[in-house]
């Protein structure tokens, strides 16, 4: 059968064939070494037909062409089912945590603060020098930094200041703030201050624009955002990382990301009957 009759059989296109042929999916009974024209058997509708209903279910090309190459036993078949069954279910929370997102981004739309964007991401491990102290007032920071950046060599820390708050004036005590520099290298403890290595880490990330001031929208930009997935705060501190700080002339030009370190919550598998 030549391939533009067996297309028509199957309800594909011809150049969708030749993908399959050249991808080992479904080679040509015949090819003809002279004109490069292909044949095809009626029976080979079996395998067409297995192709499209593997690829409607969203298996890859691998996975189907193991299927196709090996006579699967049905407890494998099965195991290769409930697996992708597992892909679907966390595709499907994914996507409805990101319509939620989507949702209160357009609720956004009359907003004077846009929502800052909020991403997942991959922290390294990293040797820090900090300040912790107790503050009644966040603009007490300032001079930590300050007496932490006279104690350390400037040439061994990194260009970023950073901020671990272990608890803010919304949770309800005193302000428990820690000034961070990263070193570009561990260096000895110095009196009255700590040099430890933070871990690698996972991390929702926001970027606030703008002053002090707004930076709360972008919190509660961030705690909704990680209400509505599958992901939870890990225990510790929320961080600040000040990439660039405002001065007094334009206080509007500060750039902030906000990290709270997170892990994805397991879900629970209910006990086969």
């Amino acid at each position: 059968m030549r391939i533009g009759d067996f297309a028509r059989l199957g309800n594909v296109s011809v150049r969708t064939l030749r993908f399959y042929d050249q991808t080992g999916l479904l080679a040509a009974k015949q090819v003809d070494v002279n004109t490069g024209y292909r044949r095809y058997d009626v029976q080979q509708l079996t395998d067409l037909r297995q192709i499209r209903v593997f690829q409607d279910l969203g298996f890859s090309l691998s996975q189907i062409r193991t299927v196709l190459r090996r006579e699967l036993p049905s407890s494998q078949l099965r195991a290769l089912m409930e697996e992708r069954r597992s892909e679907i279910k966390r595709q499907v929370r994914e996507d409805v945590a990101r319509l939620a997102r989507i949702e209160r981004l357009c609720a956004f739309g009359q907003a004077s603060v846009f929502p800052a964007p909020i991403t997942l991401q991959e922290t390294n491990a990293t040797w820090i020098v900090s300040l912790l102290e107790k503050l009644q007032r966040y603009e007490q920071a300032e001079e930590m930094f300050q007496e932490l950046e006279r104690k350390v060599p400037a040439h061994l820390l990194t260009a970023q200041r950073s901020a671990f708050w272990h608890a803010c004036e919304l949770d309800g005590g005193s302000i428990d703030c820690e000034v961070v520099r990263f070193l570009k290298q561990p260096i000895s403890r110095i009196r009255g201050m700590r040099v430890y290595r933070i871990p690698a880490a996972t991390v929702a990330s926001a970027f606030h624009c703008g002053s002090d001031e707004t930076i709360g929208e972008s919190y509660k930009q961030l705690n909704s955002w990680l209400a509505s997935s599958d992901l939870r705060l890990q225990r510790g501190p929320k961080r600040e990382i000040y990439w660039l700080e405002s001065n007094a002339k334009n206080r509007m030009q500060a750039v902030t990301e906000i990290q709270y370190p997170v892990t994805r919550v397991a879900v629970k598998r209910g006990r086969a009957a």
